[in-house]
């Protein structure tokens, strides 16, 4: 199967979906085929189908709809081998309301709803960050939390996933200390912290709550109330009576604003009675701040907020420009893109192997990864199209790294942005950091790097493999001559394996030019020519880097779809929704308006329903 015709199957032909057909018809045939081996009692490669018993239940459980459309319509699924198949009718008949349930998702056809996220605390770098603008910290000291999980569309910014470990308070506390400390270890710095100092004029308790209503202000991202201020102002005054100065009797306020739970946790209210509603403009303001900085607002965001006119769409536009254009909105790169396109892995999971490896340095390793982040906001500042990060005639690198590329006239430590000649090496799919972090430390993963084409690229993940599916070697050197290519080949000969590494390898062996620290080569570890031919269902080939692009760009709509997805996600820190996938479509349909400009999608999803808006369940 062509990517094209893939596409098409994803994005769903359209049919008018029954008031229940989906229970009528497609259900019973579910039933009848699919129960026994993924059914409530068994779910084979993790799949199970007995949760889709309506039209409703359908477009809740949508996520794997389309690929068992195009399993049941290829044959593919129930196997031949099975004693029970369906008749071609009932076969066209289940992908036809399947398809119809899709084309609902796309068109917005239901009831909307903004979505609601979970109250969630700051992940590790967002502390880091939001501690940094609060107080002009510039050590992280989150270093020492436990590291986020990822949940919903794969971000550590989802509520859902941002668990209280224990101990995590006495991590907080002590986090508290050291900001607090390295403040008061610098007498120029803690005068900027103590906005204000007692004078004839201003008596000590005046001059406290004045320095901590600035700080919760910000710290709080709301209107800071006497009831907020009392605790710590109670603490001011026990120390300040016990004899302490003025500046240590105002540490313990201080660095009780660093565990007070409305600085930990973002926290939006709810409104009772109604079913959705507008978030507040302070609620709006920290979305904001977030999902561009992974940091608090800032004075002006804030301010805008007081006078509620940020939720003024001009002004909100105005404002993601302003914050766009800011040096922290870098973190889209390094937080969004670096979670999303997996080259976050280079900082510390991927380890190639050094003595097989040796120009693999630890100078190498940060230029990989800064490449990829100066790409990725690169795109942003200067609004270039979406479709660069599959194609684009320019990257970022240094000395290091341009002699790996074999990138001439380029020295120096500093990246810098350096002109493409080689189509094979422009977009994400030519970048170091990505084709490191898809291999393993001896030898390339034309299966891990199908399977990141499919799923990270196109959102259209490969099932897991079968249990009995073996394992590769761990080394692409052979002692019996085969090349690493010729024994996957023997590996897929297994039915079990076959329909899966049909539809990834390929995608996978069109990059194997790239060794697996991302060099260009012509020849294997065996010291045979990189076979690179790739032939996709479909008899569609391609044999480089450089013909599989075209091929992606060819059919964009899989790829724009997903990127909407991701960045929506990443926005609302929540998963997304069936709900949700009738705004991926307005997004992509924005992108398309504006000549697929990065901006307009940033501009599209601040503007969306669920970015500005909260509803009462989910």
């Amino acid at each position: 199967m062509s990517i094209r015709l893939l596409a098409a199957l994803l994005s769903c032909l359209p049919l008018v979906v029954r008031a229940d057909g989906f229970a009528d018809v497609a259900t019973p045939l579910l039933a009848k085929y699919c129960y026994d081996c993924h059914g409530e009692k068994k779910q084979k490669g993790g799949i199970e189908v007995h949760q889709l018993d309506s039209a409703d239940a359908a477009l809740r459980h949508h996520r794997f709809l389309a690929n068992i459309a195009e399993q049941v319509e290829l044959g593919d699924m129930p196997p031949d081998d099975e004693d029970l198949l369906p008749s071609d009718a009932e076969r066209a008949a289940l992908v036809d309301e399947i398809r119809s349930v899709l084309k609902k998702l796309e068109t917005g056809d239901f009831p909307r709803n903004p979505g609601r996220t979970t109250v969630r605390r700051l992940n590790r770098n967002e502390y880091n960050h939001t501690v940094r603008d609060l107080f002009g910290i510039t050590f992280q000291p989150g270093r020492d939390f436990p590291s986020d999980g990822a949940g919903g569309e794969g971000f550590d910014n989802v509520g859902d996933a941002l668990f209280v470990h224990p101990g995590l308070m006495e991590k907080y506390l002590a986090a508290s200390k050291k900001v607090v400390a390295a403040i008061y270890d610098d007498p120029k710095h803690l005068d900027r912290v103590l906005v204000a100092r007692p004078s004839d004029q201003t008596p000590p308790d005046r001059a406290a709550r004045t320095t901590l209503l600035t700080h919760a202000s910000l710290a709080f991202r709301r209107r800071v109330t006497d009831d907020d201020l009392a605790p710590m102002l109670g603490l001011f005054a026990k120390h300040l009576t016990a004899g302490d100065s003025y500046e240590e009797s105002m540490r313990i306020p201080l660095q009780s604003l660093l565990v007070n739970p409305s600085f930990l946790f973002r926290i939006e209210a709810d409104q009772e009675g109604k079913s959705e509603w507008p978030v507040d403009d302070f609620e709006l303001a920290t979305r904001l701040s977030y999902f561009l900085w992974a940091s608090m607002p800032d004075r002006q965001l804030l301010r805008l907020a007081d006078l509620g006119k940020l939720s003024d769409p001009a002004t909100l536009r105005a404002e993601a420009l302003r914050m766009i254009a800011d040096p922290r909105a870098e973190t889209l790169g390094r937080h969004f893109a670096g979670q999303w396109l997996g080259f976050d892995d280079l900082r510390e999971v991927a380890e190639p192997d050094t003595t097989r490896f040796p120009e693999f340095t630890p100078t190498l390793r940060v230029a990989m990864y800064r490449e990829s982040v100066d790409f990725f906001n690169h795109l942003i500042q200067a609004n270039r199209p979406a479709t660069e990060l599959i194609q684009s005639d320019y990257t970022f690198a240094n000395g290091e790294l341009a002699k790996l590329y074999d990138i001439g006239g380029v020295t120096g430590p500093e990246l810098r942005k350096v002109a493409l000649t080689d189509p094979n090496r422009g977009g994400v799919i030519g970048q170091a950091a990505i084709l490191t972090a898809t291999s393993l430390p001896l030898r390339t993963s034309p299966v891990r790097r199908g399977k990141w084409i499919l799923d990270t690229l196109l959102g259209t993940p490969p099932p897991p493999p079968p249990p009995d599916a073996g394992v590769l070697p761990p080394d692409d050197k052979s002692t019996e001559g085969l090349s690493f290519r010729e024994t996957l080949e023997i590996h897929r000969t297994k039915a079990s394996c076959a329909g899966c590494h049909e539809k990834i390898d390929p995608l996978g062996f069109g990059l194997e030019n790239f060794d697996a620290i991302g060099r260009w080569r012509t020849v294997d570890a065996n010291g045979k020519p990189v076979d690179s031919l790739a032939t996709l269902p479909g008899d569609i080939t391609f044999s480089n880097p450089a013909e599989l692009k075209k091929l992606l760009l060819s059919s964009d709509e899989l790829f724009l779809r997903n990127l909407s997805r991701k960045m929506l996600g990443y926005a609302l820190g929540r998963p997304l929704e069936y709900y949700d996938e009738a705004v991926v479509t307005d997004l992509v349909t924005r992108l398309r308006a504006d000549d697929l400009k990065m901006q307009s999608l940033v501009l599209a999803v601040v503007e969306s329903p669920p970015f500005r808006n909260r509803s009462s369940s989910r």
